[in-house]
């Protein structure tokens, strides 16, 4: 009996490939496309991220050394809680205003809106909620140095992408 051949992709190396092969090239390909149309936005949404981090530095240490600690609430844990808020809050506020003025121009028309803003912050809080988990997984089983460290990255990648998909779409792709 004669064994029929039957063709189910391309050959590859002198091997028959199948369907699969195509539709992971094809996707790794979208990825690296995609990549590479977002990395100038990637790379100015990590720098502004970087400054906001000094600023939320600034304001928070700022306001315990200032404020608190001449009142003697250096050590109390809702006024400390009640400064690293303000930290927070003034640099995911200043994280918006320069993201819509500069990552997100095209997207954003440079017009800055409530309805924008809080969709910003929800994006902010999710990416928070994202970094506290991590790292709480994280600490189980890495050394508290990387630990520290690997959570950062998930919530950036988190926050990017929420950002750029929720809070700031690219309405020059969808069809009319």
């Amino acid at each position: 009996m004669a064994q029929k051949r039957v063709e189910h992709g391309p050959m590859v190396n002198g091997r028959q490939q199948d369907g699969r092969t195509d539709r992971a090239a094809g996707l790794l390909s979208r990825l690296v496309s995609l990549a590479r149309r977002e990395a100038p936005k990637l790379v100015s949404f990590g720098l502004i991220g970087v400054l906001n981090g000094v600023v939320n530095y600034a304001v928070t240490v700022g306001v315990t050394l200032a404020v608190l600690a001449p009142l003697a609430l250096a050590g109390n844990d809702l006024a400390l809680g009640a400064a690293k808020a303000l930290g927070w809050a003034v640099a995911v506020s200043n994280s918006y205003l320069l993201n819509t003025w500069f990552t997100f121009a095209d997207e954003s028309g440079r017009r800055f809106g409530w309805a924008t803003y809080l969709r910003f912050v929800a994006s902010g809080t999710a990416g928070l909620v994202v970094e506290v988990g991590s790292f709480l997984l994280a600490v189980r089983f890495l050394p508290l140095a990387l630990a520290a460290i690997v959570p950062i990255g998930l919530a950036f990648l988190v926050n990017f992408a929420m950002t750029r998909l929720l809070v700031f779409p690219d309405r020059s792709r969808r069809e009319p």
